[in-house]
């Protein structure tokens, strides 16, 4: 049986500090399929600079698509 993983799409959840022991989540979609580790914690850092807010962490969710098909014998 022969498997197959398509990337369907990205995105990123920020976690932001509003004081009082309060957060807030935001969600970014459609991001890129190959957006490396740094260039993510770079926008989380423009975000938390336009806010005004401190970024506490950073998640980001990738889906695929598994699909398999039988394998061919001769």
């Amino acid at each position: 049986m022969a498997v197959k993983a398509e990337w369907k799409k990205t995105g990123i959840y920020l976690e932001h500090d509003l004081g009082y022991g309060k957060t807030r989540r935001r969600t970014f979609n459609g991001v890129n399929a190959d957006a490396a580790a740094e260039k993510i914690a770079e926008f989380a850092d423009i975000i938390g600079k336009l806010t005004g807010e401190n970024v506490l962490g950073i998640k980001v969710t990738r889906t695929e698509e598994i699909t398999s098909s039988p394998a061919v014998s001769d």
